[in-house]
Parts: C-alpha cells; sequence; structure tokens
C-alpha cells in the first residue's frame, strides 16, 4: 500500500516493528520452554502457543508489508486466558513463566505508537502537514536573515558566526582559500583530543588546516567513541565511528587501539565489560563493544582482595505497614548511600594510593557521588548533614536556595524596600536578629492592620523607652537598617555586603553551622557576584535584587563555590562534569530514574538528514496528530538517545579507580527482578535490541538484564540458578536489598532540637508549669515494653520454669527479673566462650535444617538420594556451607516424611505453606499477671514452621531441632513446658487470619524423632 512504500516507514519504523516482534517471540518461547508438560504446565504451554502463533502472524503482515491488516490485529490482540495453578512446583514455575509473558505482551501493546491511526489517516495527515512544514522552513529562513542582517549592522557577532565565518574564510569559493593554504603549510601537525566529541563544523574546520594531500597525513586524533556524551553540543560520534572502521584497514589513515586501562582495577574494568558487552552494539551505542573494545588492565601493582567487587544497593519504596521512616525513594537511597559511606569510614577500607605505593584507610576525598542532574543536590545535602558527612557539592545549582544566601537576599530586599512583609520577617527570625515566633506576634499586635514594617515602628515607638531585651533588640535593627539604607544610596552592593557582614559577625555565626566552611563561601563568593554584575551594564541594589529573583522565578540558579580546592569531603558531580576524571570509589545514584525525552513531547522535532516532523492539529475538532514522519524521526532520536544514555554509563562506571558502587530503587524486590528477568531468556551475549530500546526504561534494567545469567546473581535469585545460559565472566559483584525495616535498624542520628530561651521568668505561669512537669502518663506499664514482641521471648514467658502451673506471667516477676532494654526476655547469663562456638554451630545447624525442610519439594515422598540431590542444590546457591551441609540429620528429615504427620504434609503439599511470617495484635493483660491497662495491646510477631490448611481445619506443626538426652518421659515433659505457648500462639494467629479452628498442634521433636501432639 501507499503507507508501506513511505521512505520513512521502510528504514527506520518498519525494523523496529520487526525487532520488538522478535524480541517478544525470543520471550514467548523461553516461557514456553519453561512450561514442561512433564509438571503438569501443558495448559499453560498451549496458551503460550497461541501467543507465538499471533506473533509470527504480525511479523508476517509486516514482512509482506500488509499495514492495514497489521493496524487492525494490534488494536485488541486476542490473547488467551493463562492457567491458575495452586500446587506449589506449578505455581512456583508459572511465577516464573508469567513475567516472561507479561512483557512480551507489553511489547505487542507498544507497537500501536507506531501506528496511532489508521494507516490511510496517516497519509491523509501527511499531505495535510506538507504545507505547513514548507511555511516553517521559509519563516525560518527568512528570519535568519534578518537577524544575521540586523547583527551586522550593528556590528555584532555571536559564537556560531565566528565559527561559520571561519569556516567561509578558509573554504573560499570551494577549493580552499589561500589562508587555508597558508595555516596547512603553518601546521606541523594537527592534534585532536577527545575527538568523539567533535561535530559536522569543528571537522569542517579541521579539514581545511590539515594536509589532505599526503599520506600519512599530519593529523593524529584521540578519543573513545564510548564517551560521546554532548548531543547537546551537536557532537557527532558517527565521524570517528567513520574513521575507526575505515582505518582498520589503513584506508585513509591508520588505527591504533589502546586497550590498556591504567586507572582501575580489573574489579572495574570486569564489571563494566560484563555489562557493555551485552549492551552496546551498532543498533544501540553505535558501535560493537568487541575484544578490541572491552576493557584490559593496564595497571599490576593493586594488591590482590575480594573487597573491591562492585556492589549494587536497591531500596525497596513500598513500605507495607511498616512505621515511616524516610519520605521518598530519593531519601531512601542516599540514605543507604550514607550510611555504606560511614561503613567504610569507620572500618577503615583501604585505598591503594598510586603515589606512597602503599594501602592506607579511605577518607571522605576519596569518594564521589555521581548524579545523572543536578536535581537531588539540595536532598543529598539535607540527608549527609543529617549524618555528620562532609559534603562538597562542586557543581549544584542550588546557589540561591542556601538558607545563609536566602538570609542576606531578605536583608537586601528590606533595605531597598522595608515594606515587604515576607523578607522583613525572615531576617527579624534569623540569626542577624534573633526574635522567636512569640515576640514577632507581640510586634504584630502593635498593629494588626497595616505592613509588618508599620508594626515594628509603631512598637519602637511605643516601647523605644523601656529597657526589657525585645525593645532594645528592635531598636538596634531600625538603626542599624536605616544606617544600610543610607549606605545603600551612597556605595557599590560589593562594599554594601562586607558592611554587613562586619556589623552583623554573620560570617562568623555560619562558620560555626554544620558545612560552615561552605556556608562561608558562599557569602563570600556573594560578593564577588555583585561584583560581576556592576562591571556589566546593570547597576544598583533595585536591579541586582531583582537579577536575583528573575534566577528563582525561572527555575534557574548558580553553583556553589567550592569551599576549599583540598577540603576532605565527599564530592557530587553529575556524569557530564566527572568525564576525565577519576576517583577511587564512585558511587553511581539514582540509578532508577526513568530516561528523561521531554524533546519527544514538543509539537515539533528536527533530524539531520530526516528534517521535521510536526504535530497536526485539527483546529476544527481540537484534536492533536502525530504524523509519519514525527514518528520517524522520534523513533531515530529515541535510539539516539539511548545510545548516549548508554555512553553515559560507561563513562560513570569508568570513573571508579577502585570500588563501584551503585545505588538504586524499585517498588519490591519482586518488581526489581521482573524487569531484569528477560535477560534469562536471551541466547546471544547482546541483549536483544528491544530490551535495550526501552523509552522508559533506567539504567539498573540494562544492568539488572545483563547480570541475569552471571552465576554471582544466584545468591539472590535462586530461579537463575536454573537456567541453562550461564555466561562466565571474571566480573564478580553483590546485591543487597534495604527496605525501611533495615534502615531503621542501622540509621541512628542524634536530632538536635533548638533550646527554648526563657526571655522574662517572670512571664512564666508557674501554676502551668507545675502542671506539665508533674504530668503522669496514662499507661506507665506500657513504657516498660516496647510496642512489639517476638513469640521466641513470650513462650518463656507463657511457661514460667519456676512455676509450671500458671498460665500468666507475674507483673513482678516480668519487671524485675525479665526487663531487658524494654522488650521482656528471659534472663540471659553470658556463656563460657568455650560454649558459644558449640552453640553457634547449633544455631548453623538448626537453621540450614530449617531451610532443607522449607525449600524440599513435596511433590511426591522424599527419598535419600532426592534430599541429598537438594541440599546439594542449596550448598551451591550458598544458603549454607557444605561443612554445614554434613551435619544436618539427614536421617530424622526421611524420619518425618514417614510418620502419619509427615505423609499428610506430602499428600495435602498443594494445601501447606511453610515459614510463614505473622504478626498479631494482643492484650497485655492476658499476657502479664497484674497488667491493669485493659486498652493495651503487645504486636506479637514471628514465623510459623509450616501448617496444613484443610477446608474444615488447620493442622500446625514445628520443628525443633534441640539435642535431647536423659529420661524420655523427662525430656517430653520439658519440651511440652517449653514450647506449648509457643505454639499456642501460633494457633492463636493462624485461626484469626483464616477463620477456621486449628485442631492439631504437634511438635516435631527431629533429634528424638517424636511427633509430640499438643492438641
Amino acid at each position: 500500500g501507499i503507507f508501506a512504500d513511505q521512505p520513512l516507514y521502510r528504514s527506520h519504523i518498519k525494523p523496529m516493528l520487526q525487532e520488538t516482534l522478535q524480541t517478544a517471540h525470543s520471550l514467548i518461547t523461553a516461557a514456553k520452554d519453561l512450561a514442561d508438560p512433564s509438571a503438569e504446565m501443558e495448559k499453560a504451554a498451549l496458551v503460550l502457543q497461541q501467543d507465538l502463533t499471533l506473533v509470527e502472524q504480525l511479523q508476517g503482515l509486516i514482512q509482506q508489508d500488509q499495514v492495514d491488516v497489521f493496524y487492525d490485529n494490534i488494536q485488541k490482540p486476542n490473547y488467551a486466558r493463562y492457567p491458575a495453578y495452586r500446587k506449589a512446583e506449578q505455581k512456583e514455575l508459572s511465577q516464573e513463566i508469567k513475567p516472561l509473558r507479561d512483557e512480551a505482551k507489553k511489547m505487542v501493546e507498544q507497537l500501536k505508537a507506531y501506528f496511532p491511526y489508521p494507516p490511510a489517516e496517516m497519509i491523509d495527515l501527511l499531505r495535510k502537514s506538507a504545507p505547513i512544514v514548507d511555511k516553517m522552513a521559509e519563516m525560518t529562513e527568512a528570519f535568519m536573515g534578518a537577524f544575521q542582517d540586523r547583527k551586522l549592522a550593528t556590528g555584532r557577532l555571536d559564537f556560531n558566526d565566528l565559527e561559520h565565518f571561519t569556516l567561509q574564510i578558509l573554504r573560499g569559493d570551494g577549493g580552499g582559500s589561500e589562508a587555508a593554504a597558508y595555516y596547512r603549510d603553518r601546521f606541523a601537525e594537527v592534534l585532536v583530543d577527545e575527538y568523539q566529541d567533535v561535530n559536522r563544523l569543528q571537522e569542517a574546520l579541521l579539514y581545511w588546516v590539515r594536509q589532505v594531500d599526503h599520506n600519512p597525513g599530519n593529523m593524529f586524533m584521540v578519543g573513545d567513541v564510548k564517551q560521546s556524551i554532548y548531543s547537546f553540543r551537536l557532537a557527532d560520534p558517527t565521524l570517528f565511528i567513520e574513521k575507526y572502521v575505515d582505518f582498520e584497514t589503513e584506508n585513509g589513515g591508520r588505527r591504533i587501539v589502546l586497550a590498556e586501562n591504567f586507572r582501575s582495577r580489573s574489579d572495574v574494568l570486569d564489571f563494566t565489560n560484563l555489562v557493555f558487552q551485552q549492551l552496546m552494539d551498532e543498533r544501540v551505542g553505535q558501535i560493537p563493544y568487541d575484544d578490541a573494545a572491552a576493557l584490559v588492565t593496564g595497571f599490576p601493582n593493586f594488591p590482590e582482595s575480594d573487597a573491591y567487587q562492585t556492589e549494587i544497593l536497591l531500596y525497596e519504596k513500598e513500605q507495607g505497614e511498616s512505621e515511616q521512616v524516610i519520605d521518598d525513594k530519593t531519601e531512601g537511597e542516599l540514605h543507604i548511600t550514607a550510611l555504606k559511606i560511614r561503613a567504610l569510614i569507620d572500618e577503615q577500607f583501604m585505598i591503594y594510593d598510586k603515589k606512597t605505593k602503599e594501602n592506607r584507610p579511605i577518607t571522605y576525598r576519596d569518594i564521589v557521588l555521581l548524579t545523572p542532574t543536578r536535581k537531588n543536590n539540595l536532598v543529598i545535602l539535607d540527608v549527609f548533614k543529617k549524618f555528620g558527612l562532609p559534603l562538597a557539592v562542586n557543581d549544584a545549582q542550588n546557589y540561591f536556595q542556601a538558607t545563609e544566601i536566602q538570609t542576606i537576599v531578605s536583608l537586601l530586599q528590606i533595605i531597598d524596600n522595608p515594606y515587604q512583609d515576607i523578607p522583613l520577617v525572615a531576617v527579624l527570625r534569623s540569626p542577624i536578629v534573633g526574635l522567636t515566633e512569640d515576640q514577632l506576634a507581640e510586634i504584630r499586635m502593635a498593629d494588626r492592620v497595616g505592613d509588618y514594617y508599620d508594626a515594628l515602628q509603631t512598637y519602637h515607638e511605643v516601647h523605644q523607652q523601656e529597657t526589657h531585651q525585645l525593645s532594645q533588640t528592635v531598636h538596634q535593627f531600625l538603626t542599624a537598617l536605616a544606617h544600610w539604607r543610607e549606605d545603600a544610596r551612597r556605595s557599590t552592593i560589593p562594599d554594601l555586603l562586607w558592611r554587613i557582614y562586619e556589623e552583623t559577625a554573620y560570617l562568623d555565626y555560619v562558620v560555626g553551622l554544620p558545612a560552615g566552611q561552605q556556608r562561608y563561601a558562599n557569602l563570600v563568593a556573594l560578593i564577588h557576584r555583585a561584583e560581576k554584575y556592576e562591571k556589566s551594564s546593570f547597576r544598583g541594589l533595585y536591579q541586582f535584587i531583582r537579577f536575583v529573583e528573575k534566577m528563582q522565578e525561572k527555575n534557574k540558579d548558580l553553583a556553589e563555590p567550592l569551599a576549599t580546592p583540598v577540603e576532605n569531603a565527599v564530592r557530587v558531580m553529575t556524569v557530564h562534569a566527572s568525564k576525565g576524571l577519576e576517583f577511587p570509589v564512585v558511587f553511581l545514584l539514582d540509578t532508577t530514574k526513568f530516561f528523561n525525552y521531554q524533546d519527544f513531547q514538543k509539537r515539533y522535532i528536527f533530524e539531520e538528514g530526516l528534517g521535521a516532523g510536526i504535530q497536526y492539529i485539527d483546529a476544527a475538532e481540537n484534536i492533536k496528530y502525530e504524523t509519519l514522519p514525527f514518528q520517524a524521526i522520534k523513533q531515530v532520536r529515541l535510539k539516539k538517545a539511548l545510545s548516549e544514555e548508554m555512553r553515559k554509563l560507561y563513562v560513570a562506571l569508568t570513573r571508579a579507580e577502585q570500588k563501584l558502587f551503585l545505588v538504586g530503587s524499585y517498588k519490591n524486590q519482586e518488581d526489581g527482578f521482573k524487569a531484569w528477568q528477560a535477560g534469562l531468556t536471551q541466547k546471544d551475549i547482546v541483549l536483544d535490541p528491544a530490551l535495550r530500546l526501552v523509552a522508559r526504561g533506567n539504567l539498573m534494567d540494562w544492568i539488572g538484564r545483563t547480570l541475569m545469567r552471571h552465576p554471582d546473581m544466584e545468591t539472590v535469585y535462586s530461579e537463575a540458578l536454573d537456567r541453562k545460559r550461564t555466561i562466565q565472566h571474571p566480573a564478580h559483584f553483590s546485591i543487597t536489598w534495604w527496605n525501611q525495616a533495615a534502615l531503621a535498624q542501622e540509621i541512628t542520628l542524634e536530632e538536635v532540637s533548638e533550646e527554648a530561651v526563657v526571655d522574662d521568668p517572670a512571664s512564666v505561669d508557674i501554676a502551668d508549669m507545675t502542671q506539665r512537669l508533674s504530668y503522669q502518663y496514662t499507661y506507665p506499664k506500657a513504657t516498660d515494653t516496647t510496642s512489639y514482641q517476638s513469640v521466641s521471648e513470650l513462650k518463656r514467658l507463657y511457661n514460667d520454669p519456676d512455676d509450671q502451673q500458671t498460665t500468666l506471667l507475674a507483673w513482678q516477676s516480668a519487671t524485675e527479673k525479665t526487663q531487658q532494654q524494654h522488650r521482656y526476655v528471659q534472663e540471659a547469663l553470658a556463656k563460657p566462650k568455650f560454649m558459644q562456638a558449640v552453640a553457634s554451630d547449633a544455631a548453623a545447624i538448626g537453621t540450614a535444617t530449617h531451610t532443607v525442610l522449607q525449600m524440599l519439594p513435596l511433590g511426591e515422598q522424599p527419598t535419600s538420594e532426592s534430599l541429598t540431590a537438594h541440599i546439594d542444590r542449596l550448598v551451591e546457591k550458598r544458603f549454607f556451607s557444605e561443612e554445614i551441609a554434613k551435619q544436618i540429620d539427614r536421617d530424622s528429615i526421611l524420619w518425618f516424611y514417614h510418620t502419619e504427620l509427615g505423609k499428610k504434609v506430602v499428600q495435602f503439599s498443594d494445601s501447606v505453606k511453610r515459614e510463614q511470617p505473622f504478626s498479631m495484635l494482643k492484650e497485655a493483660d492476658t499476657i502479664f499477671e497484674g497488667f491493669d491497662e485493659p486498652d493495651a495491646q503487645l504486636l506479637i510477631h514471628g514465623i510459623i514452621d509450616g501448617y496444613i490448611e484443610l477446608p474444615d481445619e488447620i493442622i500446625l506443626y514445628d520443628f525443633k531441632t534441640d539435642d535431647t538426652f536423659g529420661n524420655e518421659e523427662r525430656m517430653i515433659k520439658k519440651m511440652k513446658d517449653r514450647y506449648y505457648g509457643q505454639l499456642k500462639l501460633y494457633g492463636q494467629a493462624l485461626e484469626k487470619a483464616l477463620d477456621k479452628p486449628v485442631r492439631h498442634m504437634y511438635l516435631v521433636l527431629l533429634h528424638a524423632q517424636q511427633v509430640l501432639d499438643f492438641s
């Protein structure tokens, strides 16, 4: 059809459709491979086969250019309903299959973006939009001509003019000018650094000054196209790529590959290679990451150590019902970063110093935080101040937002015009004057109607003869303000600022605050910036204030000055600013920030070689349509933008000399692994283009997909072990997830509040103060415990070893004997050292035994062979060591599954739940005798080893690996006494949660091979 014959469709849109469909096909194929018929997944396999058929039909339609039929088919694809599974094995497989299918369906859904309207309508829009584009070109040419004439008439040039006129001079009539010949003869060599950032105009200038007729020539170019990140300056990496390819065969020049990297440890280089060997190729990144492009370690003197492997730190944004500690994901990521930096410093992480050729403890100046933008710099400053970590924000454009600068700007505003309430109150409340809220209110009472400056003057007139502090402070301030206003009329802004600093001692004050050196530098820089401002054509205090206000209105700002060049502080800078630099330790922040494509939201879009694409607006219907050129150019720009994002990632990773941290966040762990899981399906080393060309993507999605086939992923994502497409690579990494609870345990910040100062002791209400100080909390006994208790603690309180008959713990006993750190626990005496190792090993064996029981497949009766294979898999996945595995009592585990209870567990395996965490509110007076606060509740939490949920009842069981010796009858009584309370709490929790009775409770003593019935 006409649409399929359009060059833009054939060269840009059709290839993207084919790549996306091929990736969807690969994902569904991988999902179908998982749907093993032997595992009773036939229904899922059938649905996936239907999905494959649908995708193959769409591929055929694109191949045959049947775009009209293709458009109709993608509007509502006919997907079959995916079956639901309840058995544990099938359910586990289904949880792997379904995300792959969902990802493939999402890709098919994305194809609609290429066809927002039927093809015939898009052709009609193309015809309608052509005259508009012609008129745009005509207007642009007319404007540029008029603009150029005006500049010439007034004798002015801009930077672009300088370059273009230089090219005109050198080129002459097209064959070169006398000037070009002069410079070609003058320059023996032309050396170009950072050649990957050259644009077409600069390339043309270089052409006319180099010796083009000589072989070899005299131009030497150095660069790395993988670091081309300046497209906003029109840098054209294809210039480098063209020569890189041609010079391989010495066609027009010679290619010299500088493969060795003398900056970084192999840990950093290997990880970078692992990521980019799967991410970068000609389609995305614009150059293959082959053996010639891979990084090679060039500095051999770094000491060998496992401490330098790359660490990925991820924050779970979803908090569930946990108490709010951190406001948003940015703060969460920064808290993780601050904690890690504090740990590096406290633990004296060792850095190799190339100058001294020795290891030394890390310092703050060794660390840099790289950010995609400056947007979060203020948040970084706030978080690091809370942690007491020194920070130097090199390129933070937040200068006018700094508190000390806002205070001085407010003072300048009221010096210019005191009848401005907000700046005036800001100054009065600031440390320069230091009034309290109560004092400000008292001043306002002097004149409730007029401006606050009127109220201030009225208060002064009424109270100027009085000697109390407020009247004296107001008098001093008004005197100083009048003096400064007079100075402002006679002196320059810099002189005025110096006088203010001297008379208020404000510089001395800010030095004593957190980040005092930076605040001092900010205030001094304000003077220097005022000096520069007054050297322009604008002068006067009013104009300077308007300049600052305009900057703030337009969300523009200046960079903070660096406090001192050698300050021992963590540095913050953008990836762009870090290019060409190197740092011992790098934290790459905000890696889950979505890529920014605001340019694509405009009504028009341009691309060299393709022209202009517009969104056509139907004025009658008030509807906006994307035209075919707009669609095609958007896809070309998207691919270029993603390629540059990839190169920015390369720059960021290669800034690290010795240690690299990547920080990001997902909703939860499941959401993160779901975003990465498609990486498991890849057959080739390089990921499918559609997995990389994702408009709403981020760096961590890319990175995660490249890690899925690496053996290290098995430690955090067990499903990765089952895939056969493992990549063997020297890189190593770790992934750590943090949530609110984990951060709350780590964060121990000291919050310093302002001390209240009593100005006038006579004004204090003694009766009110006495009442406040003698206040008694309504629930005093509740303050003796935390708001939650673990079952492992409370189980002992249910069964007092000294009084086996009591069901409630005496309050006095709990208070005096078992209260430790505001939680009720059993008294604990320190164990002798010779017993600690034994206890530690026993705990590890017990934990390992529970892990085996938790993860053992229940589809059939376990055998000695299947149990051994299961334990070996867990050792491979690093759940526990081989030494611990050898000490697991396998005979006791097999014994259990031959008991009546064990047989039921196998028989009703679909209804078995294992290692189930729970939380339950329980009235405190049902636990502690004498607790007379009926409204007080405790949050009890624990983990249930296992239960069987049948239609009309629940069977609860719990394993114990305790050693049991001595008289059997006495041992059984001891076990019942010790654990009855624990199982009773478990039963109550299950009955509340599932609304079913717990008819049977069993305690399984593995060591003694006995099942105790607590029913």
